[in-house]
């Protein structure tokens, strides 16, 4: 099997890139595999210094590592960094494993996602392999591995033919989206506000690529393959970060075996659908709490 490459976006927060690397050199495929670092330039005077102790820690670990960084000389944003970085490695490879800059990774992690963008390589129903899982027990679910009509982007892989079927305009997701009258659908019920994120991705309220790769992805019915257990945790999401502030919600363990692959069809299984759906719905009203705790500390903080 022909290792996947890992594709690591990075911008200001040198600890948490640390953290990062740390996790992966943990893993027994890191040395063996290729890796390329797409480190964003700063946006404004406050991040500058953050930029560049970010780049030297990368070009220490380049001395001595199979790993590429790709300097960018203008800041381009989170989310055209991560499409341009893409659209250029998929000139280059037809798989990827992408990570974020603020993320730590099971010792299981590099092996549980090269073996299902492996096993799922020619399965067109299937757009992409995520490493999160939500924190949820994991005995609801109907399987260690499972399907969802769900994207996430925590520790990710997907494959060249996948990413073709990324939709960069908005405006066409959220007319197709309307047309067909799958806004609920879309937001998983009423827990979370997608549909809300397209109009405000529309009205450049955010510049999120994530919601557009969702869309683009829903809108085919394709599938992710989800773990039951987390091979991922999110370590940004504590107020230093420059998308988000500050919140507990999502914290999830990360999971210290990992079995073979089984998830046997390829389809989504309405109890496993149900379960990310009442996640949502149960911590809605505690996600905005803590969002706008995070924006008044993050005020007063300026």
């Amino acid at each position: 099997m022909k290792l996947s490459p890992i594709i690591i976006f990075a911008y200001s927060r040198v600890n948490h890139i640390k953290r990062l690397f740390n996790s992966l050199s943990k893993n027994y495929l890191y040395n063996q595999s290729k890796i390329y670092v797409f480190s964003d330039a700063a946006k404004d005077e406050t991040t500058e210094n953050g930029v560049i102790e970010v780049r030297r820690l990368l070009r220490r670990q380049a001395v001595s590592k199979n790993i590429s960084i790709i300097e960018r000389k203008y800041n381009l944003g989170l989310s055209e960094n991560i499409i341009k970085g893409l659209n250029e490695i998929f000139t280059l490879h037809d798989k990827a494993i992408i990570l974020e800059d603020d993320l730590e990774v099971s010792v299981h992690f590099l092996k549980y996602m090269n073996d299902a963008l492996e096993i799922y390589k020619n399965s067109k129903q299937v757009c992409s392999v995520s490493g999160y899982m939500y924190p949820i027990n994991p005995k609801n679910f109907s399987s260690n591995f499972f399907f969802l009509k769900l994207i996430e982007s925590w520790g990710w892989g997907t494959w060249k033919r996948s990413w073709r079927n990324m939709e960069l305009n908005p405006i066409k997701l959220k007319n197709q989206i309307e047309s067909k009258e799958r806004i609920e659908e879309f937001n998983l019920g009423q827990g979370i506000k997608y549909y809300q994120m397209l109009l405000n991705n529309i009205s450049k309220k955010n510049n999120s690529w994530a919601v557009r790769w969702y869309g683009s992805n829903f809108l085919k019915n394709m599938l992710t393959l989800f773990p039951d257990k987390s091979f991922v945790r999110n370590i940004g999401i504590d107020g230093s970060g420059i998308h988000c502030g500050f919140s507990n919600t999502f914290d999830t363990k990360l999971s210290n075996k990992y079995n073979k692959i089984n998830a046997k069809e390829i389809k989504e299984i309405y109890s496993d659908r149900e379960q990310i759906k009442n996640f949502f719905e149960k911590t809605k009203y505690k996600r905005i709490f803590q969002n706008i705790t995070g924006r008044i500390k993050n005020f007063i903080k300026a």
